[in-house]
């Protein structure tokens, strides 16, 4: 900010400086060049009188008579011609060429002449310019001067509202504004602690009303999740506890983005990723989605190699295909496709559906908040929420074409341990573990594995 000023400062200065000076220099020198001809006229005034009497009293004129004249001058060397009749007399020294010359013819017939050389002309002109030299740098310093001082009273207090901003951003500000005596300056500092207590007041009505959620939602997931071990442990039905081991796969993940939407605004540092096997995700979705989509009468395959990890986090992951999921559900037609893809440094998951696709005027936009493509149920907050869960894990979310909607989530690969699963199955059928796999699961708070179709133990 100093700089700024100084600089604005210094311009002016200096603009004031040509503009004012160039013209008074230029008056000051003409000035200068009048007074020399000025002196020469006083000196040929007294030159001709003194003529004038000697040739009154028919005395003769000589050079002693015009020495003393020139000796007078104590700051000019001037020269002094004198001609009468066939008579020439000259006192000083030889004026040399360029130099001022006045002359006048006395009532006698003699023709005076002075001279002032060019070396006086020069150096009275060299004077000159000294003096305006001077002041144009007096001037610059007092500028300089000037604009230091009121760069140094502007930045000052603008350094502290800063650091006052910043302290008010990491919940540190404490003590009321010292005024800085610049009444812009104090209006801000007021507005800002205002908009900061307010600030503050909403994130603290959010943080309560974060904690409050949480409690209200735990108790009835908890007792959800009970009441689905029981089903799980007392069932005999093999589609039952298909059912309920899927409902509690869910139930999980709810808990746990509830857990992370929680403990977002309270965490001053991004997540670390870690490594995820998407075949698991995209099992838990495809068993999550199947039925929805057979209701719908439409298909939903998912396509995933034997080996495709990812560096992540399982369950924002998680959140971000099943909003591709549901959006082909909801705005698409026809067959939904999941597809993988991955080399050796990237990985990229397709989410496309056979539907008419995403209106151009609205495919720029797809991802900003409070854009929808159903006016009147849609929130707008799917695709930007999953967009910035895929930006947190390093990756990235783009549309990658309009007709037919195709999505294409990006993704960093990472080394994953090769399964026995086929390469490509449908949705329905890659949700189920073949026979004598473990299936994990969540019992009221911890990890229960059990052999595939064998009961779990009570709980």
């Amino acid at each position: 900010m100093w700089q700024r000023v100084l600089q604005a400062t210094l311009i002016t200065v200096v603009l004031s400086v040509l503009l004012l000076g160039i013209p008074l220099g230029w008056s000051w020198l003409n000035l200068n060049r009048q007074e020399l001809y000025s002196e020469a006229n006083r000196i040929l005034d007294t030159v001709r009188i003194d003529t004038e009497e000697r040739l009154s009293e028919d005395r003769p004129i000589d050079e002693a008579m015009l020495q003393q004249r020139v000796d007078e001058q104590v700051d000019l060397n001037i020269a002094i011609e004198v001609k009468v009749d066939d008579l020439t007399v000259r006192a000083g020294d030889p004026p040399g060429a360029g130099a001022i010359e006045v002359r006048t013819l006395g009532t006698n017939g003699q023709e005076i002449t002075v001279f002032i050389p060019q070396s006086d002309v020069r150096a009275h002109t060299a004077s000159a310019w000294v003096l305006i030299a001077v002041a144009a740098l007096s001037a610059l310093s007092i500028g300089v001067s000037v604009a230091l001082w009121q760069a140094q009273r502007i930045s000052m207090p603008l350094a502290r509202l800063s650091r006052r901003a910043e302290e008010m951003g990491g919940g540190r500000a404490r003590g009321p504004w010292k005024p800085s005596g610049i009444s812009e300056i104090d209006d801000v500092a007021e507005e800002l602690a205002r908009s900061g207590a307010m600030l503050a007041e909403r994130l603290e009505a959010e943080s309560r009303l974060a904690s409050d959620a949480s409690h209200q939602l735990r108790t009835p997931l908890t007792a959800l999740s009970m009441r689905l071990d029981e089903i799980l442990a007392t069932s005999s039905e093999e589609w039952v506890r298909e059912e309920a081991r899927i409902s509690l796969e869910q139930i999980d993940r709810l808990t746990e983005v509830v857990h992370d939407l929680i403990n977002a605004p309270r965490s001053s540092q991004r997540r670390t990723p870690g490594v995820v096997e998407l075949r698991t995700v995209l099992t838990q979705q495809s068993e999550e989605w199947s039925p929805a989509y057979r209701r719908a009468g439409r298909e939903l395959r998912i396509q995933v190699p034997r080996t495709a990890a990812v560096w992540g986090s399982q369950g924002p992951l998680t959140q971000v295909i099943a909003t591709l999921i549901e959006n082909a559900l909801a705005h698409g037609g026809g067959r939904t496709l999941v597809k993988v893809r991955r080399n050796d440094h990237s990985t990229v998951i397709e989410v496309s559906d056979e539907g008419r696709g995403i209106d151009p005027e609205l495919g720029s936009r797809i991802f900003e908040r409070s854009v929808s493509g159903r006016s009147s149920t849609g929130t707008g907050v799917g695709l930007a929420l999953a967009r910035t869960l895929v930006e947190d894990d390093g990756g990235r979310l783009e549309l990658l074409t309009e007709s037919p909607a195709t999505f294409g989530v990006f993704l960093i690969s990472a080394p994953g341990e090769e399964s026995d699963l086929g390469g490509e199955e449908d949705g329905g059928e890659l949700g189920r573990l073949p026979q004598g796999s473990v299936v994990r699961r969540r019992s009221r708070g911890r990890t229960v594995r059990t052999p595939a179709g064998q009961d779990p133990p009570a709980t």
